[in-house]
């Protein structure tokens, strides 16, 4: 008897994509009085966000 194998791979993650509308604001407030990287961080306090999936958002809106 013969044997098969089957690898599936799934979509790749976009964190940027996946944020929602308060923490893309909670992020935007923060970057205005902070250095970004401080801002990211702070932010992902606040919402639980990763803070590279904030800092991301932010650098593609710049």
């Amino acid at each position: 008897r013969g044997e098969i194998v089957l690898l599936v791979q799934g979509a790749p993650k976009s964190e940027a994509a996946s944020l929602d509308t308060e923490s893309t604001r909670i992020m935007a407030l923060l970057a205005a009085e902070l250095p970004p990287k401080k801002a990211s961080a702070l932010a992902e306090e606040i919402t639980g966000v990763k803070k590279k999936a904030l800092y991301q958002w932010y650098v593609e809106q710049k």
